[in-house]
C-alpha cells in the first residue's frame, strides 16, 4: 500500500505540471449551485489546476440556462496550486473575497473545497488569499478582510447543503440528505463532533458548520490493506474502511471503565438476534470479534463509554456494519483521541 501511495502522489504531481492540451487530462467534478444547493458537474481538465480554473470560470451558457449558478466572483484568478502529502494548497487572487455577504463567502469556499476533495487521493484543502496564511490551518477564519466589488446576494447554505457535506465526509448515508431535520442528522453531527474534538452536543450550530467547511475526510489510525473496522476509544467512533479509505464514521459507545480491550481482532461470530446470557438482553445485529464482545444495536447510545464492553450502535447503523463486517473481517481497537 505504501508503494501505491507513492505512485498516487507521483501521478498527482504530474497532473500539476500537465500542459494545457494533450496527455495529463483528468476527469473530475466542479461544484456549482442550483437553487442555492450544491450541484456537481463533470469536467475533463488538464490537471488539478485546470479543474480549479474550470470552477473559477463558472457555469457554461448551457449550464446557466439549466439553473446552475456560482458564488465565486467573475474574474477570480488562481495564483498558485501545490500538493503536499495529499493536501492541496491553492493561492487565489483577492477577488475571491469580494462582497460582504457571509452566506456567499461560505458558499464559494464550499464550492472550491468540494471540487478539490473530489479529486482521487486528495485528503484536504487549504486556501490562501494573495499568498497569505492558509485558510484551513486554524479555526475562525474570515474571508471578509478583503472587500472588493460586491457580488449578487446568495442565500446561505441550508440544512440540505450541510447534510450533503456530512455525507461527503462519511458521517451520514447519502439517503439522509433530505433537507429535513431529524435524528439521523443529529447523530451524524455528533459523530463529526466526536471526530473533530468539538463539544458532543449533536446540535448543528455555526461552529459545526464552519468546521465542516474546513474538514477533511477522516483517515485510519492503522494502515493495512483490505476491508476492516477500526474502533477509536478516545473519539468513540467506529470507522468502516476499504483500502485505507474511510467509507463511514459511526457514532458508538464502548465499554465503561476501559471494558473494551484494545488490540487487533477478527469477526468470528455473527447473529442477527443474539441473546446475552450474562445480562439477559437481546443484542440485534451482533458481530463478535473478541470473547463475548460484539458490535450490536442498542436503545441507548450515549456520547461516552457506557457499555459492559460491547460496541453499542444506533438501530439505523448496526445493520450496515453487520452487512459490511463478514466472518474474518479485521477489527482494530485503538485509543485514537481527537
Amino acid at each position: 500500500m505504501r508503494r501505491a501511495s507513492v505512485l498516487l502522489v507521483a501521478l498527482m504531481a504530474l497532473s500539476l505540471a500537465a500542459p494545457a492540451t494533450g496527455a495529463g487530462a483528468i476527469r473530475g467534478e466542479v461544484w456549482f449551485l442550483q437553487r442555492a444547493q450544491p450541484a456537481p458537474v463533470a469536467r475533463v481538465a488538464p490537471g488539478v489546476p485546470g479543474l480549479v480554473r474550470s470552477l473559477l470560470a463558472g457555469p457554461t451558457k448551457r449550464e446557466r440556462a439549466s439553473g446552475l449558478r456560482t458564488a465565486i466572483p467573475t474574474g477570480t484568478a488562481i495564483r498558485d496550486l501545490r500538493i503536499s502529502r495529499r493536501v492541496v494548497t491553492v493561492d487565489l487572487a483577492a477577488r475571491f473575497t469580494a462582497g460582504r455577504n457571509e452566506g456567499s463567502l461560505s458558499a464559494r469556499v464550499g464550492q472550491l473545497v468540494r471540487t478539490l476533495r473530489a479529486v482521487p487521493g486528495v485528503l484536504g484543502v487549504r486556501i490562501r488569499i494573495e499568498g497569505g496564511v492558509p485558510i484551513g490551518l486554524f479555526p475562525g477564519y474570515d474571508l471578509r478582510r478583503t472587500v472588493r466589488e460586491p457580488v449578487p446576494e446568495q442565500r446561505a447554505p441550508d440544512l440540505r447543503g450541510t447534510q450533503q457535506l456530512l455525507a461527503d465526509l462519511g458521517f451520514m448515508a447519502p439517503t439522509g440528505v433530505t433537507g429535513q431535520p431529524g435524528e439521523e442528522t443529529s447523530i451524524a453531527v455528533l459523530a463529526f463532533q466526536k471526530w473533530s474534538g468539538l463539544p458532543r452536543t449533536g446540535a448543528l450550530d455555526a461552529g459545526v458548520t464552519a468546521a465542516l467547511l474546513r474538514a477533511m475526510r477522516p483517515t485510519p489510525a492503522v494502515r493495512r490493506p483490505g476491508r476492516r473496522v477500526e474502533i477509536l476509544l478516545g473519539r468513540q467512533v467506529a470507522l468502516q474502511i476499504v483500502g485505507n479509505r474511510v467509507e463511514r464514521v459511526f457514532h458508538i459507545s464502548t465499554g465503561a471503565g476501559g471494558a473494551t480491550p484494545s488490540g487487533s481482532f477478527r469477526v468470528f461470530r455473527k447473529e442477527r438476534m443474539s441473546w446475552s446470557v450474562p445480562f439477559s438482553t437481546w443484542m440485534p445485529w451482533a458481530s463478535y470479534f473478541v470473547g463475548g464482545i460484539a458490535f450490536h444495536a442498542y436503545p441507548s447510545v450515549p456520547a461516552y463509554p457506557a457499555s459492559h464492553g460491547c460496541i453499542r450502535m444506533m438501530a439505523r447503523d448496526a445493520p450496515l456494519l453487520y452487512a459490511f463486517a463478514a466472518h474474518g473481517t479485521p477489527v482494530d481497537v485503538v485509543w485514537g483521541t481527537a
